[in-house]
């Protein structure tokens, strides 16, 4: 049970931090009328599809997606990184003699 809770608060607080900060770590695909362009995007650009970078903005933009490499660190960041935490804080610490 600890193990979860450890795991969905540390999930939200990453969740949090890479929503806020515009860390632009994110691979994505953008696909406008013209074309598809390949750029480094932040959480909140993938997520409400708002803020993008102002050489994007003129692209006329319909949709945003992660790329395999986006999704892959998206994995690590929301998922590989609580679920690290999660077993290094609940792990049995050795007697200390």
């Amino acid at each position: 049970m600890r193990f979860f809770l450890i795991f969905i608060v540390s999930s939200a607080a990453l969740f949090a931090f890479f929503y806020f900060y515009s860390a632009n770590i994110f691979n994505c695909t953008l696909t406008g009328e013209f074309a598809e362009i390949n750029a480094d995007l932040s959480l909140k650009t993938i997520l409400s599809g708002e803020q993008l970078p102002a050489e994007l903005i003129t692209a006329n933009i319909q949709t945003v997606k992660p790329t395999l490499q986006g999704y892959m660190i998206l994995f690590i960041c929301l998922i590989g990184l609580p679920l690290m935490i999660a077993y290094r804080l609940t792990k049995a610490r050795p007697n200390e003699a």
